[in-house]
């Protein structure tokens, strides 16, 4: 197995079974053989020991385990990963300390990975707390490719997807849902391709559609649809672009635009391959 598949793989089942998931990554290091493939191992050790386990110790002591590889050469692209995941995980226990000696960029990229754990573990206004503090630290320009851009983009992205599910939250917690769709938005379009832009789109319509924002939310829903037709997407990705703006239109009192953005949903869906329709039931429902 290489490396990719393993990863592709792990990120597919963690949601499922984390501790599944952590028992292999404890014994699968012997995969990784340069020093690029330190950074995606590294973010998915620290995603599912912390996130989703809180097991946070364990997840530094196989950080710190895997400088010891042969294939870790102390380059930048093999031991960055791995400072910023240790870091995250001992500053998400409690250890303040663990920024102290973090260089701006690093310290970035800890607050918005510690973010992403305690939206794991439902602490949703400590949270926006360190959301906030971390795009407050990256009111600068950074270097292209920097991790900072995706590690904000990812934490922007999972705090608004949360908090849109919350159904007693506070205007506090409204105005951090929003804060973090928009983050997710701006730093995946530094971070990612056309698919993660497409995508931040619609989770930024999906946040001002709860915050109670139609107009807003029809504005964000037709750059989602027009970035899928710029770049051909496929049918899966029209069917949900389709729906968020026909769910928007909705929302705003267009009743023709609902009727015709609802139909172009529907003929995606039908083109949709069958093993990906499952992903299109929520929306299918709120269709009608």
């Amino acid at each position: 197995m290489t490396l990719n598949d393993f990863l592709q793989d792990a990120w597919r089942d963690h949601g499922d079974d984390p501790q599944g998931v952590a028992a292999r990554l404890q014994v699968s290091t012997h995969l990784i053989a340069t020093a690029q493939d330190f950074g995606p191992y590294a973010r998915l050790v620290t995603h599912v020991f912390g996130e989703h386990l809180m097991q946070l110790q364990q997840g530094v002591a196989l950080l710190t385990a895997m400088r010891g590889l042969p294939a870790f050469d102390g380059s930048a692209e093999a031991a960055g990963p791995l400072v910023r995941g240790i870091a995250t995980l001992q500053f998400a226990g409690g250890d303040t300390q663990a920024l102290a000696e973090l260089s701006d960029e690093d310290r970035v990229g800890v607050l918005a990975g510690a973010s992403g754990i305690f939206t794991g573990r439902n602490d949703f206004d400590l949270a926006a707390t360190m959301l906030e503090q971390a795009l407050t630290a990256a009111q600068r320009e950074w270097p292209a490719g920097s991790p900072v851009y995706r590690a904000l983009a990812v934490a922007g992205n999972n705090l608004a997807a949360a908090l849109e599910e919350k159904t007693d939250r506070t205007p506090p917690q409204t105005q951090a849902m929003l804060v973090a769709a928009q983050a997710g938005l701006t730093y995946w379009k530094l971070a990612g391709t056309w698919l993660e832009e497409e995508r931040a789109e619609y989770r930024l319509t999906r946040s001002l559609l709860q915050a109670k924002d139609p107009g807003r939310a029809v504005g964000s829903a037709q750059r989602c649809l027009t970035v899928c037709q710029h770049n051909a997407a496929p049918a899966f990705e029209l069917f949900f672009a389709h729906a968020v703006l026909a769910l928007a239109c909705r929302a705003a009192g267009d009743a023709s635009g609902f009727a015709a953005h609802r139909e172009s949903a529907l003929e995606s869906y039908r083109q949709t391959p069958e093993d990906e329709q499952a992903g299109c039931s929520q929306e299918l429902r709120e269709l009608g």
